[in-house]
């Protein structure tokens, strides 16, 4: 079996061998932005390293994403099985091991564009403890994720040193973003795939990350089916950041499950919570040896779980996703779903001041591409689950436990 991290999604659906082509594919329409990692991703192609995905040592917890590569000699099911127990290891340490060279300046002022969707919240919810603890100036300024332009002259005109925006990619404010970067202002990214630029400190958990997401979640069916899973994707398309998780899923099944086949069910923004539910039954219904239904992120199975029970489906297939929050965790509980993998919001804008903290000091940001790949971790059963629920207010796993004074300590500040 190949390697799969090394390849660069080309967010582009091409088909697998084996794979069900769905009759009657609905346009999906021109909607901007939604929820979970629709939120995180609506930039272009992630280009911005070049460096491969390696495997971390099996000696001690990682934040390294584990390869897809197989065992020579190994069969499909224990090859997938063994990246899925390390992935079940709940990651301990940050990402990072290098702290600035000295000490962090004071008094810099840092805007934090916060979004009008939920995961912004998330990503947002660290940022007034972190400028706190570094003794700088925050300014959180409201903005729209598709024309974010407004609140990025806002933050120009306030004297920013630093502008931190999750999601909205560069084309959604270019004249504001000239204008910054002419000035000396340097950016921060989360979720949007930004590739390495004049004025672009870090870019982080974007396309080829969110490939290796949906690597995760196909190497869980495999190990989870033995290797004989007929998947259904439910995906928004329109985003590329979501294609090269389909593309994740697809060449994972391709490459290590014979027996496999994959399909994807096409649906838009607004069919959240209302469609979706009966466009799962119905494909079901048409398709009944398929066997697992993944979905892109978390809002998508809104709904779903009491639609199939109603229609007589639930006992048919088995229920994963990539991206969990409330809903993947409660049915995880219940008995509905059997797998999530996480994406922790919260620690991303660590990552993001951390990229500050050392340009402040003149240090090159070396562990950039070990950093914008986020620590995490495959959830399957209900204790796990429940904790998460029980410990977090949003519902989700934040990072590493201590993650934030980790951070602190590596930048010298209390």
């Amino acid at each position: 079996m190949s390697s799969l991290v090394n390849k660069p999604p080309t967010c582009a659906p091409t088909p697998i061998k084996g794979e069900k082509m769905r009759k009657g594919t609905r346009r999906v329409a021109a909607a901007v932005f939604a929820l979970g990692l629709v939120a995180a991703a609506c930039g272009g192609d992630d280009s911005g390293s070049s460096e491969s995905t390696e495997a971390p040592s099996t000696e001690a917890p990682s934040t390294e994403a584990p390869s897809t590569e197989a065992p020579a000699g190994g069969d499909e099911v224990a090859a997938a099985q063994a990246i899925v127990d390390e992935l079940r290891t709940i990651p301990t340490e940050i990402g990072v091991t290098t702290g600035p060279s000295a000490a962090v300046p004071t008094g810099l002022k840092v805007a934090w564009l916060a979004c009008e969707l939920p995961s912004c919240t998330e990503v947002g919810e660290d940022w007034p403890a972190i400028a706190e603890a570094l003794g700088w100036e925050l300014k959180v300024i409201n903005v729209e994720s598709a024309a974010p332009g407004a609140g990025v002259q806002e933050a120009i005109d306030w004297g920013a040193n630093y502008i931190s925006i999750s999601g909205s990619p560069v084309a959604a404010f270019q004249e504001q973003y000239d204008a910054a970067v002419a000035a000396g202002i340097k950016f921060a990214f989360a979720y949007n795939g930004e590739a390495p630029a004049d004025g672009i400190l870090t870019s982080i958990s974007g396309n080829d990350a969110v490939y290796q997401a949906g690597a995760n979640i196909a190497n869980y069916i495999i190990a989870d089916s033995g290797a004989a899973a007929n998947v259904l994707m439910v995906n928004i398309q329109m985003f590329p950041v979501l294609v090269a998780e389909e593309e994740g899923i697809r060449d994972t099944l391709a490459a290590g499950c014979a027996a496999c086949t994959f399909d994807v069910l096409p649906v838009t923004i607004p069919d959240i919570g209302v469609n979706i539910p009966n466009l799962v039954a119905s494909y079901l219904q048409e398709n009944p040896d398929t066997n697992y239904v993944t979905y892109a992120f978390s809002a998508l199975p809104i709904g779903v779980t009491a639609a199939l029970e109603s229609a007589g489906l639930l006992g048919q297939v088995t229920q994963v996703g990539v991206d969990f929050d409330t809903t993947g965790l409660s049915e995880i509980v219940a008995g509905t779903h059997r797998g999530w993998t996480s994406n922790p919001k919260a620690y991303s804008a660590w990552v993001m001041a951390h990229a500050m903290v050392l340009d402040a000091v003149g240090d090159e940001f070396t562990e950039r591409a070990t950093a914008e790949k986020l620590p995490t971790m495959i959830v399957d059963d209900a204790d796990t689950a429940q904790s998460i629920l029980d410990g977090s207010p949003l519902q989700n796993w934040k990072g590493p436990e201590g993650y934030a004074d980790q951070f602190l300590a590596l930048w010298g500040v209390a």
